[in-house]
């Protein structure tokens, strides 16, 4: 499958309704798999799950500071109608998306994961003709790949900017940019890389991919893949902020935030974790 492609099949726009406030946001699929059958000579696979996987703060929006479970929650697959590519919404009641929701153990890990696979295979049980549904696996992460990773190298981020986007082909945003801090070591101690990438506000829950290599050199030898190996990093968080002391004037007081022009990104290795051992939410 094209790397193009891929990136139709596994990213998708996110919505939560809370009241009459509607926040928009990003994230895609991550796909458990079953063992192969070494018995058995079939490329097929058995899916034991599929995930769709955004940010904390994405998944349960803050107000005035404080984290709200949404009314309702919205994603989105692609259908294919008249030769026109559209979205098919998928909406959740917040009892359903509780069920579903899975975050990690530590609240301040800015990453949930919540699982649709029933959802998807009921919609491809009823006919729908969906467009190159795909998904991440244990085989894009850092750990199970060839292809050494460091800083400086190439990365590219894929969403939906507060809703922006190429609607008429419901195609992602991508910004490309470098890994900015060493990389494997937790920043400042948190399970976080940096990247070197200006992005657009409202990127919350965007995968971030190396740039695919068509040659690359394993194991000493020169190895071309026509359809380009990448490999899945993480999920990208917003950026640092520095916050700058109050400046009053008379009756106003002013301050002033600064950003590093460098962005957060919780390791690829903290979704199957918490589809593993994630914590639930309650009411």
């Amino acid at each position: 499958m094209k790397f193009d492609d891929m990136l139709y099949g596994m990213t998708t726009l996110i919505e939560t309704h809370i009241g009459s406030y509607v926040s928009q946001g990003s994230g895609f699929f991550y796909n458990a798999l079953g063992e192969k059958d070494p018995s058995k000579d079939s490329q097929w696979v058995k899916v034991e799950g599929t995930w769709l996987v955004t940010n904390r703060h994405v998944a349960l929006p803050r107000i005035n500071d404080t984290e709200i479970i949404p009314d309702t929650f919205t994603f989105n697959l692609r259908q294919i109608i008249n030769d026109e590519i559209q979205w098919l919404p998928i909406t959740l009641s917040k009892d359903e998306y509780l069920r579903r929701l899975k975050v990690h153990s530590n609240s301040i890990v800015d990453v949930a994961v919540i699982d649709v696979g029933d959802l998807i295979v009921e919609q491809i049980k009823a006919g729908i003709s969906l467009m190159s549904h795909a998904g991440l696996t244990s085989d894009n992460l850092p750990q199970n790949s060839k292809l050494p990773i460091n800083v400086g190298d190439d990365i590219l981020v894929a969403g939906y900017p507060r809703g922006f986007y190429d609607i008429e082909n419901k195609f992602p945003i991508v910004k490309s940019g470098v890994v900015s801090s060493r990389w494997g070591c937790n920043f400042n101690g948190q399970p976080v890389f940096l990247i070197d990438s200006k992005l657009f506000p409202g990127s919350s829950g965007s995968v971030v991919l190396t740039k695919p290599q068509y040659v690359a050199v394993i194991d000493g030898n020169l190895m071309y893949n026509k359809e380009g190996s990448y490999v899945f990093l993480g999920i990208y968080s917003g950026e640092p902020i520095r916050q700058n002391a109050p400046i009053e004037l008379e009756d106003m007081t002013i301050i002033k935030k600064d950003s590093y022009n460098v962005g957060n990104v919780w390791y690829s290795t903290l979704v199957p974790d918490i589809i593993a051992n994630g914590l639930t939410i309650t009411c």
